[in-house]
């Protein structure tokens, strides 16, 4: 598999604000014909507003069909991708995490490119400049129509400066931490079996128990036996040691198979995952609710032959603001961490199942795509924006 990286624009003002000081959204698409869930992540930027909202526009019918639990509704973290169940949570918080994304990429477009329109209703701008054609997207259009037309409208050296409060996100912290939960397996059965010492192990015995029965023991008891059959064997309680067949908890050895087996020692259980902890991260600050900024837009001079540019943007720059902010700011790290899981991922999967491998495919081309309309999303609105003075 190819990987390309895609990075984000670093020539708009907001790269070089205090508030921005850095912005590297990358994405990886896989340039192999062997993946059938690749392609997809180059289409999101020659289509309009409609072409990457909700989570089929960007997957596309092959990568929906493969893997439900991304394209359905309802959470992806409790949903059964392999028997490997530290794998399978990973996997679940994984796939969500991509799924939110898609989620907000297709939010942040329709936004983006809703408010560039209005503005350039209000500023004049033929419809016809601000729809997608081959290459370019709706939001990028727009923008950039927008963007040219507050450019002609500053004339003689006349500036525009933006003050404005951030974005405050908020995020489900309950949602969060529910998620994080989830990134801890319990020990399995089996685990505990080959951890813990022979002696010190206790459960129900399918099969022989050679050790103390705290129920009835059918066979023989090293011990002092509260009832016995004709034959003289152990039917009752079994003070010692049984050597047969126990109704309840036998402790020390069994011959078969342990049921709920526990450890009257030790046994340390799994970490929880830093990969499944950083995907429901990212979750989680994906789907945080930023607040809209109050803005003060000021012009160097002209104010009254700037009156519908300074209007408008009063109007409708806080939107194309918050988007920046929360795509610039918030997840762009987010973005990175779940590009290197997806890929890490795939190399993971040996003997995990058709369905993983189906999901985690899928998940990882959802990223790709996710992240380019993203970035996308956020070069249009700094068109915009940065002509209004901000972050300049």
């Amino acid at each position: 598999m190819a990987l390309v990286l895609f990075a984000a624009v670093a020539d708009t003002p907001w790269v070089n604000s205090r508030l921005f000081p850095a912005i590297v959204l990358l994405s990886f698409v896989s340039a192999t014909s062997c993946d059938p869930y690749a392609g997809g992540a180059a289409n999101t930027q020659g289509t309009g507003a409609g072409s990457s909202s909700g989570t089929g526009g960007l997957l596309g019918a092959l990568g929906g069909a493969a893997c439900p639990e991304l394209s359905g509704g309802g959470s992806a973290l409790g949903a059964n991708f392999t028997s490997q169940a530290s794998l399978n949570v990973k996997i679940g918080a994984f796939v969500q995490a991509a799924k939110d994304l898609v989620s907000l990429s297709a939010q942040m477009d329709a936004e983006i490119t809703s408010a560039c329109q209005r503005m350039g209703a209000d500023l004049g701008v033929a419809p016809a400049q601000m729809q997608a054609t081959q290459g370019v997207a709706a939001s990028t259009a727009a923008c950039n129509a927008v963007s040219a037309q507050i450019g002609a409208a500053l004339k003689g050296g006349v500036t525009l400066k933006a003050q404005f409060t951030p974005p405050k996100c908020e995020v489900n912290a309950a949602a969060q931490a529910s998620c994080q939960g989830k990134c801890q397996v319990e020990v399995e059965p089996a685990q505990i079996v080959a951890k813990c010492d022979p002696g010190k192990l206790s459960g129900q015995c399918k099969g022989t128990c050679k050790g103390q029965c705290d129920g009835t023991c059918n066979g023989t008891c090293q011990g002092e036996c509260s009832a016995k059959d004709a034959q003289g064997k152990c039917t009752g309680q079994c003070k010692g040691t049984c050597q047969g067949s126990c109704s309840a908890t036998c402790h020390a050895s069994c011959q078969g198979e342990w049921q709920a087996p526990k450890c009257e020692g030790s046994v340390t259980g799994p970490k929880v995952d830093a990969d499944c902890k950083a995907s429901c991260d990212a979750s989680a600050k994906i789907t945080a609710q930023c607040s809209k900024p109050a803005l003060d837009l000021q012009a160097s001079a002209n104010a009254e032959a700037l009156g519908k540019v300074l209007a408008t943007l009063k109007a409708n720059l806080p939107v194309l603001i918050s988007a920046q902010f929360k795509i610039g700011k918030e997840i762009a790290g987010d973005l990175q961490t779940l590009v290197r899981i997806g890929g890490q991922l795939r190399g993971e999967l040996g003997g995990a199942g058709a369905k993983a491998v189906a999901c985690v495919s899928a998940a990882a081309t959802a990223v790709a795509s996710a992240s380019v309309s993203v970035n996308v999303s956020f070069k249009a609105s700094a068109s915009v924006s940065g002509k209004a003075g901000v972050g300049g």
